[in-house]
Order: C-alpha cells, then structure tokens, then sequence
C-alpha cells in the first residue's frame, strides 16, 4: 500500500501546519493511549459476539483513526459500523486491523520526518 492509501496526507499537513511537528507528535501519542483502550474494547465485543456492541465501539475506532489520519484503518471500522457480516468476516476484519496498526502509524512517523527536511 502507498501511502495515500494508508493516510490522509491532506489532513496530515494541514494538521502539520497548524499544529507544528510538536503539536501533531501530541496528538499522535493520545491517539496512542486511546487506540489501546479502544482495541481491548472491540475485542471484547467480538469475543462475547455482541454485535450491537461492536458496531457501536467501530464507530469510536473509525473516528479515532480519522481524526490521525489513519484513513485505510478507519476503513476497516467502517465496514464493521455499516456493512452486513457474519462473524468468521467480522474476526478477519478485526485481525487485519489489528495488524495493521503498529505498521500504518510508522508511516505516519516517517511521513512527520519527511516534513522535517
């Protein structure tokens, strides 16, 4: 995946214009703290196959993940929040985000240090 696949660089450098790389390294380690907590939450969800639990918890993650940037991430909890699934694609779903996680948020860091030079 490019990365204008993975990120929003528009969001991206406007947040970084405004914010400076300080401001947006900020907001990265919030989104870093929340995301944990959010991901214990969704997995929860799936484990106890609460399906109105985790359609409302993918809403949150979709929310957080854009709010960074993390726009093929959001994707993943969007289908979850909106499309129809059974279980087996909701899990692969949740997988595949999950490891897609720590990758996707280094490019983040190295398109800040992009901005740098």
């Amino acid at each position: 995946m490019t990365n204008s696949d993975v990120l929003d660089t528009e969001l991206l450098q406007q947040y970084y214009q405004s914010l400076g790389k300080e401001g947006l390294e900020l907001s990265l380690q919030t989104f870093d703290k929340v995301i944990q907590g959010y991901a214990s939450l969704l997995h929860e969800a799936a484990k106890n196959k609460d399906e109105a639990a985790l359609r409302s918890q993918a809403h949150k993650v979709k929310g957080a993940c854009r709010s960074v940037g993390l726009k093929s991430l959001a994707v993943y909890m969007e289908d979850l929040e909106k499309k129809q699934w059974d279980w087996p694609k909701a899990e692969k779903w949740l997988v595949n985000w999950a490891d897609s996680v720590i990758p996707h948020r280094q490019q983040i860091q190295a398109w800040l240090e992009q901005q740098s030079h």
